[in-house]
């Protein structure tokens, strides 16, 4: 298959790139630091609870737009407007989810590029005591995150650039495994060196003291979607390539599965290592963002020679990780304008569109760097920088909107295009109820999530 080819060379490679895309910084990053400021096993409860409730029907959906569709997300969702004579207008769904994918990007890199950084620091050496201040320190320097960043998306952008089997497949057969290999060394390390009890008593303990929230709720589903390419856009271009005999619903349940998997492995790498050096007293509400690159830095500090070792390897786990997701997230805007710039797309093209692409995610990185320090004080509402408006825009408004687009268009507009061959459903039950949820929970909770959680992290006025 060249290049430019419009489909997976088999259907490993579909489930290869669609769990590199799903588990990534927002399994072993995000999931551990929002499980720690919404106080652990509440939070992780409500997280399973949506990623099977809501998560799973709404990425069956997304898949089958890009599948049926066969093109970017934008054409994917016009052709299936004509193929059931609904209007043109559904194409906002397809841009909605680029625009969520561009924004992701943008602050994704510069995340990455803390990453990569992260992993030179521990390898020299941190003394104990010193993780806050090199943290302050590292963010407030705008040039060198500017550095950092720039190395790590322009590095996803050359594998972009060379297409679906050139680049995204290839790296994905590498990535992959070695993230896989990697997660349950951490994992192993922390059982060994940590305090594994506490650590499993913190992720899947529910104290009837816990308060729930919209913005907690909201914050879980947003973790669900992000955590699972939900609305990105990626789902549909990956869709677009899948082989005619792949199922959709088969497919969709071992990467659904292994991106769970792995969020809760992350927690049980990093929560049981950060229990055991800090006693049984330590608080991971206290660290919420900071919670890898301050205390794990501190984590891997006090364990002297051996943190040198492991430190790097934990951020090596995470630039693994970034990357396979990176590559992901930039393919839907990418396959978007390469089809804008020519109809009969060639290797040249693609990497035209990839160039122009690559200059709009810089752009929104700068913006995210500058979130960290000269914009650091510009907050809306609860969101306390422009970064954190980024992530909040894209993650649980953005995400939750366009999930909830994808399952009115496929359940109420798709009657007639949906079947049970392309969905790998022989059960008509379990079809029936996939639509049910498409046509009424998922739309309605969605959105009603939605209000509540904005005017609860925006508007700071909560209901309950």
């Amino acid at each position: 298959m060249a290049g430019n080819s419009n489909q997976w060379n088999n259907n490993t490679a579909f489930l290869l790139a669609a769990t590199g895309s799903a588990v990534g910084l927002g399994n072993i990053w995000g999931f551990p630091y929002k499980a720690g400021e919404n106080g652990g096993g509440l939070f992780v409860l409500l997280y399973i609870f949506f990623v099977i409730t809501l998560g799973f029907p709404v990425f069956m959906a997304e898949v089958f737009i890009g599948k049926k569709g066969k093109s970017n997300p934008v054409s994917s969702v016009e052709n299936l407007a004509k193929a059931s004579n609904s209007s043109k207008g559904w194409s906002i769904i397809g841009y909605g989810g680029i625009l969520a994918s561009l924004i992701i990007a943008g602050y994704y890199a510069v995340i990455a590029g803390f990453v990569i950084n992260y992993g030179f620091i521990s390898a020299g050496g941190v003394d104990v005591g010193a993780a806050e201040a090199i943290y302050t320190s590292e963010k407030a320097n705008f040039w060198e995150m500017t550095m950092w960043f720039s190395i790590f998306l322009f590095g996803s952008g050359f594998v972009v650039a060379n297409g679906i089997d050139k680049g995204i497949d290839k790296a994905m057969r590498v990535l992959l495994p070695m993230l896989f290999v990697l997660v349950f060394a951490m994992v192993g390390y922390g059982a060994y060196a940590g305090d594994f009890s506490k650590g499993l008593e913190y992720l899947f303990s529910w104290k009837a003291e816990d308060g729930i929230t919209a913005g907690m709720i909201q914050g879980a589903i947003g973790q669900a979607f992000f955590s699972l390419s939900i609305g990105m856009g990626t789902l549909m271009a990956f869709g677009a390539y899948m082989p005619n005999d792949q199922k959709v619903s088969k497919a969709s349940g071992v990467v659904v599965t292994a991106d769970t998997g792995v969020a809760i492995l992350a927690g049980l790498a990093i929560f049981p290592l950060a229990f055991g050096i800090y006693g049984a007293q330590w608080s991971p509400d206290a660290g919420g963002d900071t919670l890898v690159f301050v205390t794990l830095t501190e984590a891997f500090a006090r364990l002297g020679d051996l943190g040198q070792f492991v430190g790097p390897l934990f951020f090596f786990l995470l630039a693994v990780a970034a990357f396979s997701s990176m590559i992901s997230i930039l393919e839907p805007s990418v396959a978007f304008v390469t089809e804008k710039l020519t109809r009969n797309p060639t290797k040249n093209t693609r990497k035209i569109a990839t160039l122009i692409i690559m200059a709009i995610c810089f752009a929104l990185s700068l913006i995210s760097v500058a979130g960290h320090n000269v914009w650091a004080d510009k907050s809306l509402g609860t969101l306390e920088n422009p970064f954190e408006m980024m992530k909040y825009f894209a993650d649980d408004f953005l995400l939750l909107l366009v999930g909830a687009g994808m399952s009115i268009f496929v359940g109420w507009r798709l009657q007639n295009v949906v079947n049970s061959d392309d969905m790998g459903i022989t059960n008509k039950g379990f079809m029936n109820l996939w639509v049910f949820v498409l046509k009424f929970i998922s739309p309605i909770f969605l959105l009603g999530i939605w209000v509540l959680g904005n005017l609860d992290r925006i508007f700071e006025i909560s209901f309950f």
